[in-house]
């Protein structure tokens, strides 16, 4: 069996005995392995390409990320401005909005073409593909519409408006998923990616209610999925933080596999959706995969494995994207944990 068919498997509930074991994101973990910096690689898709290619060989990932860490250049490529920092994924140095969403929300999505940074992701993302997508899942990762929105409206001004101004917050949702279709268009007709890779942190329980979240990022997350689904493409969901709260209105988003925080209860989450969408986490990034030693590691990865039940419809990762400071051996030590 192939690396990325564990994973299909897993995303149809299936349960033959495996437990497949993959990272989640890693861009900035690449990135500062090769020691160098998120612009200088997005630069040139061949050398960036040929860097996600060689770590995988290292770690053996069924699960590939293109784009991981570049999620701010799609709010760039239509006005922003892109902010580097030594240590991290590069942020976006203002928002796009002073005061009304109208000022952004009528831009033609199709900007996004003349931009090279996207147009550079996207050609990756072909690369790695071609080199390696009969084996493992090649996907690119991009922000969910609600925070996609945030970020170019303004979090804090966002989550005010959800209750003074939702007509603005609407406009806001709008748009950012047709941006968000209009980036993954051409990966998706093209077949080039058989995965999308969203992550909504800003859905997150630590920051918006159920209610809010049915109110606002459940009405554009379902259509985004389903346009996904409907292209042939399974998709992967990530929001952070304690979602135990919104664990069902996140099984009616249509993902294919909700991946999980290390803040959430996996057996409880496994208990109250897991036979309705594939779960996916959820060992702690840092106090684990970070601190502790690959035998900690293991450990916790068991622990997680037996959450789970180990059925069908479980895929073992971390509960969050990898801080850039995690040993190699600790990574390995959790996708060694694979039963295939």
């Amino acid at each position: 069996m192939k690396p990325k068919e564990a994973i299909f498997e897993a995303f149809e509930l299936k349960s033959a005995g495996r437990v497949p074991a993959t990272v989640f994101g890693g861009g900035l973990w690449t990135i500062r392995h090769s020691q160098k910096q998120f612009g200088e690689m997005i630069a040139d898709p061949r050398a960036y390409a040929d860097l996600l290619i060689k770590t995988n060989q290292e770690i053996r990932s069924p699960i590939v990320y293109v784009g991981s860490g570049y999620n701010n250049y799609l709010a760039a490529a239509i006005g922003g401005k892109i902010k580097e920092r030594p240590l991290g994924a590069p942020d976006l140095e203002a928002t796009l909005v002073k005061e009304f969403a109208d000022e952004i929300v009528n831009t033609d999505v199709t900007l996004i073409e003349n931009d090279p940074v996207i147009q550079n992701i996207r050609e990756a993302a072909r690369l790695v593909a071609q080199a390696i997508g009969d084996e493992v899942i090649v996907s690119v990762t991009a922000w969910g519409p609600f925070t996609l929105a945030g970020q170019m409206y303004g979090v804090e001004q966002m989550m005010k408006a959800t209750f003074k101004k939702k007509d603005e917050v609407h406009k806001m949702l709008d748009f950012a998923t047709r941006l968000v279709k209009q980036f993954y268009k051409p990966l998706v007709e093209e077949k080039v990616i058989p995965m999308l890779a969203i992550s909504d942190p800003t859905g997150s329980g630590d920051l918006i209610s159920d209610r809010i979240f049915r109110a606002f990022s459940l009405p554009y997350l379902q259509p985004l999925l389903a346009w996904a689904k409907e292209h042939g493409a399974y998709t992967w969901l990530h929001i952070c933080g304690n979602t135990t709260d919104k664990l069902e209105s996140i099984a009616e988003t249509g993902a294919s596999c909700f991946s999980l925080d290390y803040k959430v209860n996996l057996a409880e989450a496994k208990a109250k959706i897991g036979g309705r969408i594939a779960l996916a986490g959820n060992v702690d990034p840092v106090s684990v995969l970070n601190q502790k030693s690959p035998d900690d590691v293991r450990a916790a990865a068991q622990a997680c494995m037996d959450a789970a039940q180990q059925g069908g419809g479980f895929i073992l990762t971390s509960g969050c994207d990898l801080p850039p400071t995690i040993s190699i051996n600790n990574l390995r030590a959790m996708l060694d944990m694979a039963v295939i």
